[in-house]
């Protein structure tokens, strides 16, 4: 997946209110999560550990920034959003693949 495919479906409304790059990643994981290949999609233990990794990357870098506390807390929220949204696409390509 390239990075303009990313950029062409992220939604307008969301620029500069996420971090891009968090989303490319997040992209990334739920294109591995749709090969035709069952064989080939990471599990659902795989996909958590990237997610949480993305996770673990902003907590530090926040942290390091000096955020404020709300900042932070809205930041948390918006990546477990994110994760919850993946496991839904995650369980629905499972049931129509089923």
């Amino acid at each position: 997946m390239d990075y303009d495919g990313v950029d062409g479906i992220l939604d307008k409304q969301l620029v500069g209110k996420c971090n891009v790059e968090e989303v490319r990643q997040l992209a990334k994981i739920a294109h591995k999560c749709l090969h035709k290949s069952p064989r080939k999609r990471p599990s659902i233990g795989e996909v958590s550990q990237a997610i949480l990794g993305i996770k673990q990357r902003r907590l530090r870098k926040e942290n390091t920034m000096s955020f404020a506390s709300t900042d932070f807390s809205r930041s948390v929220s918006q990546i477990e959003e994110q994760q919850v949204e993946l496991s839904r696409i995650i369980t629905m390509n499972h049931r129509e693949m089923g």
